[in-house]
C-alpha cells in the first residue's frame, strides 16, 4: 500500500544530522525492571479487564518506549512515563474503538466524568478501571511535584480529551479536516503536551514562568509535538487506512490538496524536514536570550525526545499490528 521506505521520513537528512541520540535501545539500565512494574500496576489496579488489553499493554514495551523519549529520567520518573503511557493505551482505546469512536454526546459524556474526576470535581467513579489508573498517576504527581506542575498537566490532558470530541464530530459528520484544522488538533490529539511537561521533571529545577510561557518556549514544544505526530502518522498510515481513518496527516493532505497517497507522502517528509529546519532556527534564538543549564538541559531533552521517538518507531514491532506514537492518540 505504501511503497515508500518506512526509514526514508526519520532518516532524512536534516533530522538524522542534527538530533543526535547518542544512547541505544536499553538507554536506562532499570528499562526491564520499569517495564515488569508497570505490568504489575496495571494487574494490581485491574486496568486491564481481559487478556486482550493486557497484551497490547505487553507488546507496546511501554517501559522501552518512555526510555526512549526520557533517556536521562531518573527511575521514579521514567516508571512515571511508563504507567502513563500504559493507562493512555487504554483510554486511546476507549475513545477510538467502537461505537464511542463515532458518538459525539457519549464522548463528551466520558469527558465530563474523566475531567471532573480529575480535577475533583465530582466523586471518583472507582468501578470504571480507566478512573482508577488515571487518579493514581495524578497522585503521584501530586505527592512527588510541586502542585503548579500538576496544574499545568492536568491543562494540558484536558486538551487531549476535548480533541477526542472534536474527532468524535468528525467521524459521526464523515468530515475530513482541513489542513490547517487538522495540524492544530493533532497538537492536542496526540496526547504530547502532557509529556513534553514531563520533561521539566528532568531538570535539576523548574523553569520559571516567564520562561515556560515565552513564545520562544511554545514554539520549541509545538514543533517537537508536529515532529512526533506526523511521524506517528506516517508510521500508522497503512492501518488507518484499512480503517478508514481520516484522521491522519496524509490522508488530510491527499483529500483536501487533490494529491495521490504518494504525493501526500512526499509533501509529509518536506513538511517535516522544514520543522526541523524551523526548530535550529528557535534554538538558536531560544540560546541567545537564555544562556543557563536549565535551558540547556531542556533544550537537550527536548531532541531527546523527538530523536527517541523517531528511533523507538523503526524498532518498535507494534507499528505493524497496532500502529501509533503515544496510545496511537489520534
Amino acid at each position: 500500500m505504501m511503497s515508500s521506505d518506512r526509514s526514508s521520513i526519520v532518516v532524512s537528512k536534516s533530522a538524522a544530522d542534527y538530533f543526535e541520540y547518542p544512547f541505544s535501545a536499553s538507554c536506562h539500565p532499570e528499562v526491564d525492571v520499569i517495564e515488569h512494574r508497570t505490568l504489575q500496576w496495571a494487574r494490581r489496579l485491574r486496568l486491564a479487564t481481559d487478556d486482550r488489553a493486557l497484551s497490547r499493554i505487553q507488546a507496546a514495551n511501554v517501559a522501552y518506549l518512555a526510555a526512549w523519549v526520557f533517556p536521562s529520567a531518573n527511575v521514579q520518573t521514567l516508571q512515571l512515563a511508563s504507567d502513563f503511557t500504559a493507562v493512555l493505551f487504554l483510554l486511546d482505546d476507549a475513545y477510538d474503538e467502537g461505537k464511542l469512536s463515532a458518538d459525539p454526546q457519549a464522548v463528551a459524556k466520558l469527558n465530563e466524568k474523566y475531567l471532573g474526576e480529575l480535577f475533583g470535581y465530582v466523586e471518583a467513579d472507582l468501578d470504571d478501571p480507566l478512573t482508577r489508573g488515571l487518579l493514581d498517576i495524578r497522585d503521584r504527581i501530586r505527592e512527588c511535584h510541586p502542585h503548579f506542575f500538576l496544574n499545568r498537566w492536568l491543562s494540558h490532558f484536558q486538551y487531549y480529551y476535548e480533541a477526542n470530541l472534536w474527532e468524535a464530530n468528525n467521524r459521526e459528520q464523515r468530515r475530513v479536516p482541513g489542513i490547517d484544522e487538522y495540524i492544530m488538533m493533532r497538537r492536542y490529539s496526540g496526547a504530547v503536551y502532557p509529556y513534553c511537561d514531563l520533561i521539566e521533571l528532568l531538570l535539576e529545577q523548574p523553569l520559571p514562568l516567564e520562561v515556560v510561557q515565552h513564545p520562544l518556549l511554545q514554539s520549541v514544544r509545538e514543533i517537537c509535538n508536529d515532529i512526533l505526530c506526523w511521524t506517528n502518522d506516517y508510521f500508522s498510515l497503512e492501518k488507518e487506512l484499512r480503517s478508514g481513518e481520516v484522521h491522519n496527516l496524509i490522508v488530510v493532505l491527499r483529500d483536501n490538496a487533490g494529491l495521490t497517497l504518494e504525493q501526500a507522502i512526499a509533501r509529509l517528509r518536506r513538511m517535516h524536514d522544514a520543522r526541523v529546519a524551523e526548530y535550529q532556527d528557535v534554538k538558536e534564538k531560544v540560546l541567545s536570550s537564555w544562556s543557563g543549564s536549565g535551558i540547556r538541559q531542556y533544550l537537550a531533552a527536548t531532541e531527546a525526545m523527538i530523536a527517541g521517538h523517531q528511533r523507538w518507531a523503526l524498532a518498535a514491532l507494534r507499528y505493524a499490528e497496532l500502529g501509533g506514537l503515544v496510545a496511537n492518540a489520534g
